[in-house]
């Protein structure tokens, strides 16, 4: 017994572990991108750029865990079952229940890890990644490349000579300003720097210089100044500036002074977020304890596609449920605890359902109908052809 344990054990937690990774890293690659992007474009070091993949990771982990858990069981499972072992495990008078006992151990792991990134990882994380993208923001908000054209700010056009004290001022300026095709400015002036404007953005203030213009008519219109203030139109973006994800790095205490606070909307999202951080381990848990049940349904006739088209399926169900419930509880339909745990009292009933009709070794005709489907294609697909390969 020990030694099934160990083989089935060791069969689905290395699926399970290949489904995390090639899952997160599908989740992280737009991520990535974009912060690519500021070390090409913005010279930003990459130390920085991998401390910020680092901080985001454990936030696109919370999802990919409850995916990666379900897949990677029913395709170790599944590979047992094409391979008739689970028939082999079956007729030995193992029954199902023994199976979950040692699978259990990475299930009730995976969800341990979903709630201590929910809890306490994510919004510590969160906290961190927010205040790198400011200070990048306040600092660095665009790369500026003495000697060179350039275009960073869409209609905006920066030639700088040199930078001195650590970058922050700019000498030599020369800017040309697009952003209205009809009324192109040029800026030329002796030095400028980087500073927060009166509308929250950031701005470039220049000294000693002028501003030269087109005007309608073919007139030429000259200004002389000793500093001018020009919007870049680039703005901070803080925490207080997006409220849904300002509430994602609130830690236990703050969320429950949250919780009852004064403001109804501050209250109503906290709770959401309470009932959420709750709600997702527990999904992880039940999406860990219906895949075995789930792989049982299969058989060699089903194809080894059965198990992950079944495992999409369910992901695509929950995050409706999810969705749905989340957004009938932002609106007040429902209560946020209804609107969190509904999805989860869905997949509990089909997950009991499952494991019941497993337990009986009883077959699930919607299951039965799907593996006969996924059966029959390789056979019509291959009677569409001639054995010349041309279609008939």
């Amino acid at each position: 017994m020990k030694r099934l344990s160990r083989y089935l054990l060791t069969e689905c937690a290395l699926t399970s572990f290949t489904a995390l990774v090639v899952l997160t890293t599908l989740v992280l690659l737009p991520q990535i991108l974009m912060l690519v992007d500021l070390w090409v474009n913005k010279s930003v070091s990459v130390s920085v750029l991998g401390k910020m993949v680092l901080l985001i990771m454990p936030k696109f982990l919370v999802a990919s865990l409850p995916m990666a858990l379900l897949v990677g069981i029913l395709i170790g499972l599944g590979r047992l079952a094409q391979d008739s072992e689970l028939i082999v495990i079956k007729a030995s008078g193992i029954s199902l229940l023994r199976i979950f006992y040692p699978l259990s151990v990475p299930i009730v792991v995976v969800t341990a890890c979903s709630l201590y990134l929910n809890w306490f990882l994510v919004p510590d994380s969160h906290t961190l990644f927010q205040n790198i993208r400011v200070a990048l923001l306040s600092q660095n908000t665009f790369s500026i490349k003495t000697q060179t054209f350039n275009n960073t700010i869409p209609g905006l056009t920066i030639y700088v000579n040199r930078q001195s004290h650590g970058g922050k001022l700019l000498e030599g300026l020369l800017i040309h300003d697009e952003r209205d095709p009809d009324m192109p400015v040029t800026v030329i002036a002796k030095s400028g720097m980087l500073h927060r404007g009166s509308t929250g953005e950031t701005a470039l203030l220049l000294k000693e210089g002028s501003r030269h213009q087109m005007a309608p008519g073919n007139a030429y219109r000259r200004l002389n100044f000793s500093t001018y203030d020009l919007e870049l139109g680039i703005a901070f973006e803080t925490e207080s500036s997006s409220g849904d994800r300002a509430i994602r790095s609130y830690s236990i205490a703050d969320l429950e002074q949250a919780r009852i606070a004064q403001d109804p909307l501050l209250a109503s999202e906290a709770e959401r977020e309470w009932h959420r951080r709750f709600a997702i381990p527990l999904a992880t848990l039940l999406l860990g304890f219906l895949a075995i049940p789930l792989a049982m349904q299969q058989n060699q006739r089903s194809g080894r596609g059965f198990g992950f088209i079944v495992a999409i399926s369910v992901l695509i169900l929950q995050f409706i449920l999810l969705t749905l419930g989340e957004a009938m509880a932002k609106r007040g339909l429902i209560s946020p605890a209804m609107g969190a745990w509904s999805p989860n009292l869905a997949l509990l009933l089909f997950t009991s359902y499952v494991t019941y009709m497993a337990y009986h070794d009883r077959p699930i005709r919607l299951f039965q109908w799907l593996g006969a489907v996924l059966a029959m294609l390789p056979q019509r697909m291959l009677q569409t052809t001639n054995p010349s390969g041309k279609a008939r």
